[in-house]
């Protein structure tokens, strides 16, 4: 219940920010809504295994505020796969070959525009929604993992814009805490699960 609660106080957050910015005083404001569709490759500082290797999917819907004829504001509701897996020529002492990671993701971003291009900037908050860890003997060891549920990350990002009505995103983004929450064990030494992903979607302007 507190997870849910959480996540739906987060939601009248941004609700509340809608607002704020479609009353009068922004009425001078064009605003637009987009879908987006598309893909994370993903990996996990810290798991010992390399290259962005996990391929999730990143799907839902953008709202945007023009601030002016260069900037605007824009948010994001999504739904993000996000994780870590194992190739051949990773590292054989890690214990993992699978993590994944499904999250409702939330950014809040600045973005500059020039001609057909959008770049983009800002920070998200990331809610973990459910997990599946699997060692490397193919056991799930899921219940053993302790992950925090709020995660926060930094975004970047590039848009291209084709015509009124599609556009092609590239986006970067990266945790700014650890997956893993602390160990009790205090002579246990912390390891910090830093995850890394870059997505490639696609905007259809409504």
């Amino acid at each position: 219940m507190m997870k849910t609660n959480t996540l739906r106080n987060h939601v009248y957050c941004l609700l509340f920010l809608a607002g704020l910015l479609s009353g009068p005083q922004a009425s001078a404001q064009t605003f637009s809504a987009m879908l987006v569709g598309g893909f994370n490759l993903s990996q996990i500082d810290g798991d010992k295994l390399g290259g962005f290797n996990k391929i999730g999917f990143n799907t839902g819907a953008r709202v945007s505020a023009k601030l002016s004829d260069r900037w605007s504001l824009s948010t994001e509701f999504l739904y993000s796969q996000q994780g870590a897996s194992r190739v051949p020529t990773d590292d054989i002492s890690s214990q993992y070959d699978k993590i994944r990671l499904n999250f409702v993701e939330v950014p809040l971003m600045i973005n500059f525009s020039d001609w057909k291009i959008l770049a983009s900037a800002g920070v998200s908050y990331n809610r973990l929604i459910n997990y599946e860890v699997i060692n490397d003997v193919g056991s799930d060891i899921s219940e053993l993992e302790d992950y925090r549920t709020d995660i926060p990350s930094i975004v970047l990002g590039a848009t291209y814009i084709f015509s009124e009505k599609l556009a092609l995103n590239f986006r970067w983004s990266k945790y700014l805490s650890s997956l893993k929450a602390p160990d009790k064990n205090p002579n246990t030494e912390d390891i910090k699960f830093i995850g890394r992903n870059l997505g490639v979607r696609l905007y259809y302007i409504l």
